[in-house]
């Protein structure tokens, strides 16, 4: 059986992936092939075609197409784009009984706890707005997912978090996170967000107060000065959202006996708030989803169209990230001749020369294997540096991210050393878990570690899912002791993570990046 999961054009972060027989073959966002960041409003054509071009099938052969949205005819806000716009390159009609509209929030809380391999599990989906919900807190059990509550669109915590993001004069719904690594230089005001009702079981919104309470807040203009004000704003969101956050896992925890959360939907790449519910005396262990936002609901459609069909779940979680485009030496090289390099070729221990360059202070664009999904680069297409320079957050935001200087990195470590240099020693392998460093960490890997002593690592196992990046990772602890180094995205400014060799060395020569490792190629300025 093959089912072809899909984002409903509606969606901000486009993306398909594709099961056969429950196991998952292909997962790919649009923006990595329109080169447009989030491809927000576009049907996932591209990624569409890539999935199936994986698979070696066709549309006519493809048995179920699941949308991680509610119907049309149920939810007026669907209904704003017309289905054609989705389904136009399709083999499929509106009413076609292959086709399965899954609500959108639903489609989250499945592709968090069908991929968490987990078999009980409270799950806590939250995002701007999904359909006729916001959020929804729920309950793995087994082959089911059982809904407890739902959030409703006027008290939305994603849209809140978005609002202010905006005032603080960054972008809606592409720089949360700066405000959430902002908020570790302010003092947070529990006072100050009147227009939320912590009273209840699961706190509240109260929708007149918080448009109240928008409309005035002052706006910062793009670019100018951050004041304490500022800092103290982000910190107060910041600490709200944590609140809540673990108001709701805690009232599930309190229903089921669980300790283990599942968190999906665009407020659980807030890895603090992921963080602080890590930390909490109910919860043993939390599982992200990768894509967490509005791409993985292509990814839980497909799982929730294979459960409403087989009545379980699929028979085993995606191992690993792993699942977009690869490319061959020879496809490298192929596009190094085609753009007349002359600075460039094959190594017979690319890791080990990686190693060699991080160790020496160089920042070296990463690109190997299969591209992992999600916003958060995993080894698949990374930019690498030396995390024991202090001087290495400021070097790499000004010359390669073009970020702020006090913008944080993370680290990828082997996860041997998890206890060398995490508080809470647990696997972290998605990046999307805010953990407290350890003296030494704080000490040997200060580039990689936030202002409020926090670090967002990914830690790399044996095997499939630490295959990218483990044979550097392993060269590099033999040269100088330390098997950890910052990992980020590879991506310029503004841009998706590069996809494409094309794509690859576009972003490097345009970038601050000292040398690219394509695969075994290695290709310099």
């Amino acid at each position: 059986m093959l089912i072809l999961g899909v984002t409903h054009p509606i969606s901000w972060n486009s993306a398909a992936c594709l099961l056969r027989d429950g196991a998952l073959v292909a997962f790919a966002e649009e923006e990595r092939f329109t080169r447009w960041k989030h491809s927000a409003r576009l049907a996932p054509t591209n990624a569409i075609s890539y999935c199936l071009r994986e698979a070696g099938a066709s549309l006519d052969q493809v048995d179920l197409l699941a949308i991680g949205w509610e119907d049309g005819d149920k939810h007026k806000r669907s209904r704003r784009w017309p289905w054609n716009y989705l389904v136009s390159q399709l083999p499929f009609s509106r009413h076609d009984r292959r086709v399965r509209c899954i609500r959108h929030h639903r489609a989250h809380a499945a592709s968090a706890f069908d991929a968490s391999g987990y078999d009980r599990a409270n799950i806590l989906s939250l995002d701007g707005y999904g359909g006729s919900e916001s959020g929804l807190l729920a309950v793995g059990e087994g082959d089911q997912i059982r809904e407890v509550r739902t959030v409703p669109p006027k008290e939305s915590w994603g849209h809140i978090y978005g609002e202010v993001t905006a005032a603080l004069g960054f972008r809606f719904h592409s720089e949360e996170s700066k405000v959430m690594a902002l908020a570790a230089f302010g003092t947070p005001d529990p006072d100050r967000f009147g227009f939320l009702d912590w009273d209840e079981e699961i706190p509240a919104v109260k929708p007149n107060a918080l448009r109240e309470f928008l409309q005035g807040l002052p706006r910062r203009a793009r670019g100018a000065e951050i004041t304490s004000e500022h800092k103290d704003l982000a910190a107060t969101l910041q600490q709200v959202l944590e609140r809540a956050a673990l108001r709701m896992a805690e009232y599930l925890h309190k229903q089921t006996g669980y300790r283990k959360v599942c968190l999906a939907g665009g407020c659980a790449l807030n890895c603090a708030m992921n963080g602080g519910l890590a930390k909490a005396p109910f919860v043993d262990e939390v599982f992200v989803q990768p894509a967490a936002h509005d791409a993985g609901s292509a990814l839980g459609a497909a799982f929730e169209a294979w459960r409403e069909t087989k009545g379980k779940r699929v028979p085993a979680p995606p191992p690993h990230p792993f699942f977009g485009p690869r490319y061959s030496n020879e496809e490298v090289e192929a596009t190094c001749r085609a753009a007349g390099l002359r600075k460039w070729r094959r190594s017979h221990d690319a890791p080990g020369e990686a190693a060699d360059r991080v160790a020496a202070g160089q920042f070296v664009a990463w690109f190997r294997g299969r591209m992992e999904f999600g916003p958060r680069a995993l080894g698949g297409r990374s930019i690498l540096a030396d995390a024991r320079d202090p001087g290495t957050r400021e070097r790499l935001n000004r010359d390669v991210k073009g970020r702020e200087s006090w913008s944080p990195f993370g680290p990828a470590l082997l996860e041997e050393e998890a206890a060398r240099f995490l508080a809470i020693p647990r696997p972290a392998r998605t990046m999307t878990v805010a953990v407290e460093a350890t003296p030494e960490a704080r000490k040997a890997l200060p580039s990689a570690i936030h202002a409020d002593g926090t670090t967002r690592p990914q830690t790399v196992p044996a095997g499939p899912e630490g295959a990218p990046l483990r044979p550097f990772l392993e060269k590099l602890r033999a040269k100088t002791g330390i098997a950890a180094a910052i990992n980020t995205s590879f991506n310029l400014p503004g841009e998706p993570i590069v996809c494409s060799p094309r794509d690859a060395l576009g972003s490097f020569f345009a970038s601050g990046c000292d040398a690219l490792v394509a695969e075994d190629v290695v290709i310099e300025k």
